[in-house]
């Protein structure tokens, strides 16, 4: 633990001794053109050197700046009371700075938004340095060396320079310390160049060249400020503070040369119009800079919504694409159960038929056979039975056309050898056979032909909706009608009975619109039951033709 407090204590000591030594040596250069009273300088790079320090290193090197501030006048002839003043009154304006702009603002020395360019210029360029002003000029005054009427214009001068430090000076120093390269390619380093290069020619035709730098004319001073949005714009804070830098020196070189349009009788007047327009034009560059940084911030946070927007729409995307695979595979695997338990199902059937047929058919065959004997004999004896044998000879064989009716419908043989037509030929047939309806099938020529399994759920349907008609409607007439209309094919089985509107089919549970509905459905299509114009009932099934199908032949 004593280690790293030692090791701390020797740190600040170090970093209070940098501070102390570069205040030093901006404040040389700064009393290098000083105006008043051998201490106040219209050039004062260290207020911009003690706000950044203090905004790095913490608050704690301050003394570093009084220290410096101190070594610096004394260096001059200012007497050591009034040196002591001093160093603390340039102490006190950057501390006063960088606790309000860490404290009330959450200041950033990235300079990247206008709020914190808005606040540095407020509270650090003129706000901390009039503090340091007043402090300074008092204490000259109070050491005698400036007098009463010069206390005014020695304020003014000395709050300007210590602006300009701050606003000339601070902000190329935060570029540094948050070094951030806008020359990324070999096109960016050609035009860096061509704007260092046209800055320093511009500046000096307008400040140093004496045969064109016009004294007193300051609208030739306005040709500065494309270059400073140039490098603003296009190279950020860190451009813009360097052209500010490059300006300012060869402004200074050729305004104390008697050059440029700053260049006055007098060398203070000279320094203050110069000392005003480099605040005015380091100010421009950093609220364009700023500006530029919060454009492209926001177009970097929406470019980067928009790619994260892509990103989730792409997985959303892939998530429904997966999910839609998965329900088409699943639609798959349902269709291929359903077709499974279809001849499954059709299959028992067409055993129970055989059963019937071969098994039940035959024996009631026998029966009647055995009846038919049994009541001969007994007409032949003249016994009184044998008219109740004749009867039991009669239901015997209404039993065994039942029987093969029931195995009929459960084992269509037709269906085996002719396909759908045949079959629903024998339904119609059947039908006119058993119940003495006119029975009749249409199929119009130009139908497809299905495969196997449809053609199971065709006539099934059909089936179920003409032993429904019988049942139900009361007719004398069914058609069977197998049409095709654009891509869609239609079975309808129609009658002329008494009608069976929708609502009452809907409560009719016996009818069998369930199963019609569910079978119009494994066919991709729909079931409709409307009255038709014979007052009759017709109930059709439409469903979209199979890709691929061919036409019957």
């Amino acid at each position: 633990m004593a280690t790293i407090r030692d090791d701390s204590r020797f740190r600040l000591f170090l970093h209070t001794g940098i501070v102390a030594l570069a205040y030093f040596a901006g404040a040389k250069l700064g009393l290098s053109f000083a105006v008043v009273g051998g201490a106040i300088s219209l050039v004062w790079p260290s207020s911009g050197i003690a706000l950044v320090a203090l905004l790095a290193m913490g608050i704690a090197v301050a003394p570093g700046i009084a220290i410096g501030s101190f070594l610096a006048n004394v260096s001059v002839g200012v007497p050591a009371a009034v040196a002591v003043v001093i160093g603390i009154g340039s102490m006190l304006g950057p501390l006063t700075a960088a606790i309000l702009l860490n404290r009330a603002t959450r200041f950033q020395i990235t300079l990247d938004r206008i709020n914190d360019v808005l606040a540095f210029i407020a509270l650090a360029a003129m706000t901390s340095t009039a503090i340091s002003a007043l402090v300074g000029t008092t204490a000259m005054l109070g050491g005698g060396l400036v007098t009463a009427d010069e206390y005014g214009a020695g304020f003014l001068k000395w709050w300007l320079g210590d602006m300009m430090g701050v606003l000339v000076v601070a902000p190329a120093l935060f570029s540094f310390l948050t070094y951030s390269n806008p020359v990324r390619s070999a096109e960016r380093v050609m035009e860096a160049c061509a704007l260092v290069a046209a800055t320093f020619w511009v500046s000096y035709l307008i400040f140093g060249a004496p045969e064109l730098a016009g004294h007193g004319y300051y609208p030739a001073a306005l040709a500065i400020f494309p270059f400073v949005i140039w490098a603003a714009l296009r190279f950020d804070r860190l451009g813009a503070s360097i052209v500010t830098l490059m300006i300012s020196a060869v402004a200074i070189w050729g305004t104390t040369h008697g050059t440029g349009p700053f260049a006055a009788e007098s060398p203070v007047d000279s320094l203050v119009r110069w000392c005003t327009f480099a605040n005015v034009v380091a100010a421009t560059g950093l609220l364009l800079a700023a500006a530029r940084a919060q454009e492209r911030g926001a177009h970097d946070l929406l470019q980067a919504a928009h790619i994260e927007l892509e990103r989730r729409v792409e997985e959303r995307t892939e998530d429904l694409e997966k999910a839609n695979n998965e329900l088409k595979e699943e639609m798959v695997r349902r269709r291929l159960l359903e077709g499974e338990l279809i001849q499954i199902a059709d299959q028992q059937q067409k055993l129970i038929g055989q059963e019937l047929h071969d098994g039940l058919g035959q024996h009631l065959t026998s029966l009647g056979l055995y009846c038919a004997v049994l009541n001969q004999k007994l007409q032949t004896q003249g016994h009184p039975a044998a008219a109740d044998a004749a009867m039991v000879v009669g239901l015997v064989k209404q039993a065994s056309l039942m029987t093969r009716r029931i195995a009929h419908g459960l084992d269509p043989v037709a269906m085996e050898y002719g396909g759908l037509a045949a079959a629903l030929q024998a339904l119609a047939e059947t039908a006119r056979a058993l119940n003495g309806v006119d029975c009749k099938l249409r199929i119009a020529p130009d139908v497809d032909l299905l495969d196997p399994l449809l053609q199971i759920n065709l006539y099934r349907a059909a089936q179920e909706a003409v032993n429904n008609a019988l049942k139900y409607c009361h007719g004398h007439r069914i058609w069977i009608d197998l049409e095709r209309a654009g891509g869609l094919q239609t079975l309808s089985i129609s009658d002329d009975g008494v009608g069976i509107g929708p609502e009452e089919m809907e409560r009719a549970a016996g009818l069998g619109l369930h199963n019609l509905r569910h079978r119009a459905s494994l066919l991709g299509g729909s079931c409709s039951v409307t009255r038709n114009g014979l007052g009759g009932t017709t109930v059709a099934i439409s469903y979209p033709l199979p890709e691929g199908s061919g036409h019957a032949q």
